[in-house]
């Protein structure tokens, strides 16, 4: 698999994961500081940049 194929991968677990819990979040009104934490840390995990 070539560097474009693996990150694009990794780029799209981490918005699918983010996606998931951002709908966690917004449903059990979890603390908008709180989320952002939690998403940039997805996105650190997998080595990826968010780029919204």
């Amino acid at each position: 698999m070539d560097k474009t194929n693996s990150y694009n991968s990794k780029l799209s677990k981490a918005r699918g994961l983010a996606g998931q819990l951002g709908m966690f979040a917004e449903e059990n009104d979890i603390p908008k500081d709180l989320w952002d934490s939690l998403e940039t840390t997805i996105y650190e995990y997998y080595e990826v940049s968010s780029d919204r």
